[in-house]
């Protein structure tokens, strides 16, 4: 008895797209949660600097990610 190849190679390739889109949604998950607390605290401050302190921050944690994930090698979807 042979095996259909196309078949598995079908059931992986959408067990990956439904891994591929699970992790993204936790991303934005996760980045949506960092973005709240981060605007929150800056909402706490009474100096005319935070909005500027958020957006530091997170293009602080953006410019980490990108030196990791360069995105000639990880484009953009």
């Amino acid at each position: 008895m042979a095996v259909d190849l196309t078949k598995l190679w079908n059931v992986l390739d959408d067990l990956l797209e439904a891994g591929n889109e699970f992790v993204e949604a936790r991303v934005e998950t996760v980045y949506g949660v960092i973005h709240g607390k981060l605007k929150a605290r800056a909402e706490l401050t009474t100096t005319k600097f935070d909005d500027n302190g958020l957006k530091t921050t997170e293009i602080g944690l953006r410019d980490k990610l990108i030196k990791l994930y360069p995105l000639d090698e990880y484009p953009f979807d």
